[in-house]
């Protein structure tokens, strides 16, 4: 009988959940203990006429009550999804208990060709406590031995492009172009203009999911990454790309947006304003974010927010915080956790700041994690000494890979994003290796940033979990 693949991950760290993935006739059950590993099911069909069998997880909580659960029923015979409940990737949102909080994902593979992406669906799912929300707040307290370390102690974890996390904006101005300035959207990517064969109507009729697969790298809110243990973002504000404006007819307002290319994610004043809102959120949190404002890549049409904008935006912001609040710069690194929260400084702003980062865009051009790998393992303590930021990026970039980019466009729809087929089987590999590694190789006292696509519980967990470490707690 016809039959579809699907290899499923989970990671799980708060004691006695459970997650059960099933198909008909198998069920397997996991716990932490199954942890970055990666597990098959066939999803089949025994009926001659019939041949759409459900795949679906279940999450239970410690007392074997089911918390939350999701399926897609898959037609076997052409391997994909009919209907269910994971059909559209911007759909898959955390789903938040008083206890944990899960992330997940469901990436739905297409037949085998020739780009090497997987031809087993994808699903990943990850729980993690929702005391992460204050996690610096609980093992470094005001007052406390972890909280006299300067901050740069601390290894955070990161939304990779944060603000790609909407296509709001996007969705409001692709109405408005036409196959004349379709060729401006896509002129700065550089796979695009190699690629004469693929009509400008046919991009511009698959845009909405095109733009989604290959350049929304987030599905939550940033008030959700930061609920997860997120506390370092970097953002690239800039104006929209002339023209934009009038082609969304005056309903985007003229601001300062994300910037991924020609593709504009959220507001820069909206993610300030989530940002602060979190920090005031409750009387006695203590914790503490980064924002590094950055303009890589972001194109020569577009109006790059100025130092001077900066400050009178992030002024503003402060101003409107429910709780004293002030924002300070680098040198703050070298400053104790305590003396931060003493002068009220829980937002630290860097500004086109030197990084070591592990990043490269040829390596990083991959639909394995071998070759970051090797970025990771060619980082050095003595590499970080020429910066106070060291950065390890988990998530692949796999859209710069040209046949990859083509399948994007001529296949792209609602949940075969090729940056979410990575998502899991990257971080097996290259989350353990940070855990077990990157203390012991970047020993320098500088900030260590965990970067990673679709920001999850075990990523974050990670991070405090270093973070830890590094202050010797427990």
């Amino acid at each position: 009988m016809p039959s579809k693949g699907v290899d499923v991950y989970s990671y799980i760290s708060v004691p006695g959940y459970t997650i059960q993935f099933s198909v008909p006739g198998t069920t397997l059950t996991h716990s932490s203990t199954q942890n970055f590993t990666r597990q098959h099911l066939e999803i089949s069909s025994q009926d001659p006429v019939n041949h759409v069998s459900r795949f679906e997880w279940t999450v239970r909580s410690k007392t074997n009550t089911i918390i939350a659960s999701k399926y897609n029923d898959i037609d076997t015979i052409t391997g994909l999804p009919v209907s269910g409940t994971m059909l559209s990737t911007q759909e898959f949102l955390p789903i938040i208990t008083d206890e944990v909080i899960i992330t997940y994902c469901f990436y739905s593979a297409g037949p085998s060709g020739n780009t090497n992406l997987p031809t087993h669906h994808q699903c990943y799912i990850t729980l993690c406590s929702t005391s992460n929300s204050r996690w610096l707040s609980s093992f470094a307290p005001p007052g406390s031995p972890s909280a006299s370390l300067p901050f740069s102690a601390l290894v955070l974890s990161s939304p990779h492009d944060p603000g790609m996390n909407t296509l709001r904006t996007c969705s409001t101005i692709f109405p408005g172009l036409t196959t004349e300035t379709i060729q401006t959207l896509f002129k700065p990517i550089p796979e695009i203009p190699s690629l004469p064969q693929i009509p400008d109507s046919v991009l511009l009729s698959r845009l909405p999911d095109i733009v989604y697969n290959t350049a929304i790298t987030q599905k939550k809110g940033i008030t959700d990454m930061l609920r997860l243990g997120a506390r370092y973002f970097e953002f690239r504000p800039a104006r929209l790309v002339p023209g934009f404006l009038e082609a969304s007819g005056g309903k985007v307002r003229d601001t300062f947006y994300f910037q991924h290319g020609c593709i504009h994610g959220m507001a820069f004043d909206r993610f300030l304003k989530e940002v602060v809102w979190f920090l005031g959120e409750e009387e006695g949190v203590a914790e503490i974010v980064v924002v590094h404002v950055r303009f890589d890549d972001v194109v020569a049409q577009c109006e790059r927010l100025t130092r001077g904008e900066l400050v009178g935006m992030l002024d503003q912001a402060c101003r409107e915080a429910r709780v004293p609040l002030q924002w300070g710069e680098k040198q703050c690194f070298k400053k104790s956790i305590d003396a931060l929260r003493a002068e009220g400084t829980r937002l630290i702003v860097l500004m086109e700041e030197e990084k070591y980062d592990s990043y490269d865009a040829r390596a990083y051009a991959t639909l394995t994690p071998d070759p970051i790998l090797r970025r990771f393992e060619g980082m050095t303590t003595e590499g970080q000494s020429s910066t106070d930021l060291t950065v390890l990026q988990c998530q692949a970039t796999s859209q710069r890979i040209p046949e990859v980019m083509v399948h994007s466009i001529l296949s792209a729809n609602a949940a075969n994003s090729c940056l979410t087929s990575t998502k899991a089987s990257n971080d097996i590999v290259l989350l353990p290796w940070i855990q077990e590694n990157a203390l012991e190789r970047l020993r320098a006292e500088r900030l260590v940033v965990v970067m990673n696509d679709f920001i999850d519980g075990a990523t974050a967990d990670l991070c405090i979990e270093l973070s830890r470490r590094r202050l010797q707690v427990g």
